[in-house]
């Protein structure tokens, strides 16, 4: 990274709320155990997720952007390569560990009819924690 890039995200960092940088750090954790997570095969993953309807906590609106905010902060600053798997499944274990419902969905869409892509995305309260993205994906699982 260039320097005045560097200084720049410094500095837009330091005027974060005490509260956002916590969030931040969370994040950059639950990214990276996730990243680390995934490594063991994807059905012992899922055994980890309790689903949507054990978890009783409640969030403002305000509260999921600024999960959502974090986690998207912490997947562009890390120094290992993200994908939406393990930011989706990052701010699950986040929304999880504050008892919050949420559906992380999985899905599949043909690239220039020839590629396959794949792509993971997570709802809270109909909040899109991590982004579905302007393509259609068609869903294939849900947790």
């Amino acid at each position: 990274m260039k320097s005045s890039l560097k200084e720049s995200l410094l500095r837009k960092f330091i005027r974060l709320s005490t509260e956002e940088k916590k969030l931040f750090a969370e994040a950059v954790f639950f990214i990276f155990f996730s990243k680390v997570f995934l490594l063991l095969p994807f059905r012992i993953c899922l055994k980890q997720l309790r689903p949507a309807e054990e978890m009783d906590g409640r969030l403002s609106a305000r509260s999921l952007q600024n999960i959502r905010n974090a986690v998207s902060r912490a997947g562009k600053l890390t120094f290992w390569e993200n994908n939406c798997l393990p930011a989706s499944l990052g701010g699950r274990f986040m929304l999880q560990r504050r008892r919050v419902g949420s559906v992380m969905y999985l899905g599949l869409q043909f690239k220039n009819g020839k590629e396959l892509v794949a792509h993971a995305w997570l709802i809270a309260d109909n909040i899109y924690v991590t982004p579905k993205g302007k393509t259609n994906y068609k869903e294939i699982f849900k947790v």
